[in-house]
């Protein structure tokens, strides 16, 4: 079966204007926000969507949550917000699609940190590796992890198409960091602008794992 992958870059946090890696897990910048509320009105596949995908950094998770609140459930946001859909997608985080590097700009916070300023996300029905933040083992900077943590993703992405073959919204977003994108998914022409996305048609083979089909237009 071949499926539709949507990956998306997040938007301006505050460490990009200058580079300034020195900025721990840094959250997005309003120029950050805005370019995810564009997002949130340019994305054309809301209906289509039956899950999203989160880095658990702060400038991806504020990128999904503003830029797909048109996708995701209501359940995710506060009441009084208006955000969210009715019976919409379903949101999880994998620590797996990280940012690469082990600079602070790309190292994540506590879970406790995460809870305290997301409170509205449901972290007890969330997947939580233990050993996030640190970079060390699976989560170490080194090519041979990097490429490790991307298979294993693409194992999660297989399972749940499979589960959402059915539902009606059978396509998957990703939220994750311009330098961990060529591992999720590899194309000649992978380029992302800030809270840009590319869409894919990919299938998964026994032999091969993921391969894409090439990019929706």
């Amino acid at each position: 079966m071949v499926f539709r992958l949507h990956v998306v870059r997040h938007a301006e946090g505050i460490h990009n204007p200058k580079h300034d890696i020195s900025i721990l897990d840094p959250p997005l910048t309003p120029k950050g926000v805005q370019q995810s509320e564009r997002l949130s009105q340019i994305f054309p596949f809301n209906e289509n969507v039956g899950l999203v995908i989160t880095s658990p950094l702060k400038r991806t998770l504020q990128t999904t949550l503003v830029g797909f609140q048109q996708t995701l459930d209501e359940k995710y946001y506060p009441e009084t917000s208006a955000s969210g859909q009715s019976n919409g997608a379903r949101l999880s985080v994998s620590p797996d699609i990280q940012a690469h590097s082990a600079r602070p700009c790309d190292t994540g916070s506590d879970q406790t940190i995460l809870r305290s300023e997301f409170p509205h996300l449901l972290w007890d029905e969330l997947p939580f590796d233990p050993l996030f933040p640190a970079k060390e083992g699976l989560y170490a900077p080194d090519r041979e992890a990097l490429i490790e943590r991307g298979r294993r993703f693409q194992s999660l992405l297989e399972k749940e198409f499979a589960a959402l073959a059915d539902t009606g919204r059978p396509d998957i977003v990703v939220v994750s960091h311009g330098g961990f994108m060529k591992y999720i998914i590899s194309h000649e022409k992978l380029a992302f602008d800030q809270a840009g996305w590319m869409s894919f048609f990919v299938r998964f083979d026994r032999d091969s794992g993921m391969t894409s089909m090439g990019i929706q237009q």
